[in-house]
């Protein structure tokens, strides 16, 4: 092969190299395009939510805005102090999953006119009882009392006295919560009066029920007249989301889990303050 022919050669080559790079750079190109274009054609999990046009925000209170477990487990520590720090553990979470096994049932008023009351006060005689204390802890006593208090007297988030103040300027705020009217009243003395809760919808007769029940969430479009364009529930788990956006209102959850649900909240955030952003506040 002449001189000239190998430099031609190598020429070619180099070409061809070149022209497979550029081919394969397109291609990448055009598969992000794609990509990019298939993120941008996803509809919002919530198309026609209009943040200005609402008129009511609701919070379930133990899921949302309190750190409900761990008030609950230092009060327990607190009032039952022989029990060991797995104990304590262990009673806390066997009284939610008590709660927990509740909801979405109905309560006939036979039974009961505050389904809330009701569950926690059964299912601590039945704890008290496995961890042999029924005898120090009886149930006409002051500890005893005491521990159905605690339900009331919960921490909130971090962030949530900022969240809710800087809301209440702007909408109205509620309560939408398996509580008791008196035990989600007395919840409410920590924040200060900055924060304007004027509405609690509670699961007390003649709703009678726990959420995702359909009941707890009529209540509220009642406030707003029917329109649920101007409702929005702030909810602490994927369960709530889904009842409010099954029974038609707009939700978000604040639990990161919950955007894997069906149908899809209109938000999922671990934490409360971005909220802030969410509700253009």
């Amino acid at each position: 092969m002449s001189r000239m022919s190998a430099c031609c050669y190598i020429v070619i080559v180099i070409l061809i190299f070149i022209f497979c790079v550029q081919c394969s750079s397109l291609y990448v190109d055009s598969q992000i395009s794609k990509i990019d274009r298939r993120n941008l054609s996803d509809p919002p999990p919530c198309p026609s939510l209009n943040v200005s046009a609402l008129r009511l925000i609701t919070f379930d209170l133990f899921g949302a805005l309190m750190l409900t477990r761990s008030s609950l487990q230092s009060h327990i520590a607190e009032l039952l102090p022989s029990l060991s720090s797995s104990d304590v553990e262990r009673f806390t979470d066997t009284w939610l999953e008590a709660y927990v096994s509740y909801f979405g049932k109905s309560f006939p008023r036979s039974q009961t006119r505050q389904p809330f009351l009701w569950v926690i006060h059964s299912s601590l005689l039945q704890i008290l009882e496995s961890f042999k204390l029924s005898t120090i802890v009886p149930e006409d006593g002051s500890t005893f009392k005491s521990l159905i208090k605690a339900w009331s007297n919960l921490q909130p988030r971090p962030g949530t006295v900022e969240v809710l103040s800087k809301l209440s300027q702007k909408y109205q705020l509620g309560l939408l919560s398996n509580g008791d009217k008196d035990t989600l009243q007395t919840a409410l003395r920590v924040f200060p009066s900055s924060v304007n809760i004027s509405s609690i919808f509670s699961s007390d007769y003649p709703i009678n029920c726990f959420k995702t029940c359909s009941a707890m969430y009529a209540q509220v479009l009642e406030a707003v007249h029917g329109d649920k364009t101007q409702v929005f529930h702030v909810a602490g788990s994927a369960y709530d989301t889904h009842g409010a956006r099954t029974f038609g209102i707009f939700s978000g959850a604040i639990d990161s889990s919950a955007k894997h649900t069906s149908p899809p909240p209109c938000f999922a955030f671990d934490d409360i303050r971005q909220l802030i952003s969410f509700f253009n506040v």
